[in-house]
């Protein structure tokens, strides 16, 4: 009877687990498709936000691919598919500097997080830009708009998190 209930919880906690993973996958892609066009031909979004909270809230490789899918099927649905290819790459790197351990989203290591996260995900889509179009010069001198997006992303995070803090959300999820 023990081994039944703890095989059901454990199906239901995957369950859990999946289905967030799917809803956060379809918030990064809803929040990233709906972006502010920018000077060079880029976008910003708050879609990182998303990402940075299931990264808090998530294991790691369900965030990844929560990252990964929302962020992708962004760029395919926006007429970026040309991005989608290093969108897959550099949005799961993102994940790995956040924790998950911790009884609340704000602590030191997240608040960190999000902000190397920001400057990680800008560089690594200069790098992407200039291997795509050839002048890394231009790709790095017309990217440094890009970092409105991280920006704001890293704004939303905090104030998002603080409400989900107020309101125990870890303990409500797990």
């Amino acid at each position: 009877m023990e081994s039944t209930r703890k095989q059901k919880n454990n199906i239901s906690s995957k369950t859990r687990v999946l289905v967030s993973s799917a809803l956060f996958a379809a918030l990064v892609c809803i929040t990233t498709a709906f972006h502010i066009p920018v000077g060079n031909g880029g976008y910003a979004h708050i879609g990182d936000t998303f990402i940075y909270l299931a990264a808090v809230l998530l294991p790691k490789p369900y965030a990844a691919l929560a990252a990964a899918v929302g962020a992708g099927m962004a760029d395919v649905l926006t007429g970026a598919a040309n991005w989608a290819f290093a969108t897959i790459i550099i949005k799961p790197i993102l994940v790995l500097f956040f924790t998950n351990k911790s009884d609340k989203i704000i602590n030191v290591r997240n608040v960190f997080a999000a902000i190397i996260a920001g400057i990680v995900g800008t560089v690594l889509y200069m790098v992407a830009e200039g291997i795509m179009y050839g002048s890394f010069v231009a790709a790095f001198a017309l990217s440094l708009v890009g970092l409105i997006q991280p920006i704001g992303s890293f704004i939303v995070f905090i104030v998002l998190s603080l409400v989900f803090d107020k309101i125990k959300i870890k303990e409500i999820i797990k």
